[in-house]
């Protein structure tokens, strides 16, 4: 089977679809830009081959605004293979101006359909009944990110960036106690984390889970920096009576203590890392009435390389780290979680990443627990997510169960 494509520079996902639903011998590529679109390839061939398609790809130049042009190229595709079928979801009008000029003489040897990506719906568009597979397709985060041009970074590959995190039912249990401290007092939690973040380099070694803070050099260290220093040693108290830290020691001068584990001490050295597990995890938990996922793939702290080039340690490298991704059949959801106050740029990061990374069908969603708090700010911030497409997910800390996971199920559907 050789499926014959349109490229789609506007929404590289259309350009996959067929491949991954019809898992042909031969794709061929129509468009503008032939060594681009080679190089593009190369990608597209590591995801179908991840997956078990051992596909070739090639591609012809057209003249997209030629209608002969686009015509001869289809009609050179159909002379050197049999059992051709073009996907007519990436071409514009003049392409399928095109199709319908070759379809005329040809209806006996080419198949047509389309791929509705909103509803994830094949259609048969020759009316012969026929189509290659029906089934729902999904993508994961990976495959999207990598569709797109990008490329996920572990830490495996680079360090501080997307961790593995392990769910098991230990660590679950951990994500919702330490949820429920948060979203008491989301400000009083980001400050004593802020603190621990900020003095982590002086007090965490790498090789140990254990902290000793002599609370006046803390507050010297944090002074030089023009930082604020006060600890609550009830909240750390709070901490070690969940069970997340363990060995509490305080007196006046000084405090030790050790995290239950690694991961635990992630989420307890990076203020907003709670709020972006616990909408990470709740995702995961949803399931429509049949039982099924709502949400077929689920990520969080994913960095986002822009060349796919994975440089050094030291070397400057365009990236950019988005708190949540979901995937609801072939729509990304990107969240940015802001487990407090919200910085302007912050929408502005979230929306080229999205659009960049998400593609053409991308949801962008603010995550966040105390705007109300932001005075003139909210107003604005408002403002400009309605402006920019983003939909605002609030109260997050304040809201029931329920309608938490109500939010969430719905985060993929269009505003």
């Amino acid at each position: 089977m050789t499926v014959i494509e349109f490229f789609d520079w506007e929404s590289p996902v259309e350009n996959m679809i067929s491949t991954l639903l019809c898992a042909p011998d031969k794709v061929v590529f129509l468009g503008d830009g032939k060594k681009k679109i080679d190089r593009i390839s190369e990608s597209y061939k590591e995801i179908a081959k991840n997956r078990g398609i051992n596909v070739e790809f090639s591609s012809k130049a057209i003249n997209k605004n030629n209608l002969m042009s686009i015509v001869s190229a289809i009609e050179e595709v159909l002379e050197e293979n049999d059992d051709c079928i073009i996907d007519l979801s990436g071409g514009d009008d003049l392409s399928l101006v095109a199709v319908g000029v070759v379809y005329c003489d040809n209806a006996d040897k080419l198949r047509l359909h389309r791929f509705n990506i909103t509803n994830s719906t094949m259609t048969d568009c020759d009316s012969d009944g026929i189509l290659c597979n029906s089934a729902p397709l999904e993508l994961t985060v990976e495959e999207t990110v990598k569709i797109n041009g990008g490329r996920i970074v572990y830490s495996s590959e680079k360090p501080n960036s997307t961790y593995p995190w392990d769910f098991t039912e230990e660590f679950i249990d951990d994500i919702y106690v330490m949820w429920s401290l948060c979203r008491q007092n989301p400000s009083a939690w980001n400050f004593q984390l802020s603190i621990m973040d900020k003095l982590r380099s002086f007090y965490l070694e790498s090789d140990t889970l254990s902290v000793y803070i002599n609370f006046a050099d803390a507050k010297e260290v944090l002074n030089e920096k023009g930082e604020k220093c006060e600890f609550k040693t009830d909240f750390y108290v709070k901490l070690f009576d969940l069970g997340v830290i363990e060995n509490l020691n305080i007196t006046h001068e000084s405090m030790s203590f050790t995290f239950k584990n690694e991961q635990v001490m992630k989420c307890l050295t990076k203020a907003g890392q709670i709020l972006e597990l616990i909408i990470a995890l709740k995702a995961a938990e949803l399931t429509d009435d049949e039982g099924n996922p709502v949400y077929s793939d689920v990520m969080t702290g994913v960095f986002i390389d822009w060349d796919r080039d994975i440089h050094g340690e030291d070397a400057a490298d365009v990236s950019n780290e988005i708190d949540v991704i979901l995937m609801k059949g072939l729509t990304p959801v990107f969240i940015s979680c802001k487990n407090g106050m919200v910085r302007m740029d912050e929408l502005y990061k979230l929306s080229v990443v999205a659009e960049k990374f998400g593609g053409k069908y991308v949801r962008k969603v603010l995550a966040v627990t105390e705007l109300e708090k932001m005075g003139e700010n909210e107003a604005y911030i408002r403002a400009r997510c309605d402006a920019m497409d983003i939909r605002i997910f609030e109260n997050i800390d304040e809201i029931s169960e329920e309608k938490f996971n109500s939010k969430l199920r719905n985060l993929w559907c269009a505003n």
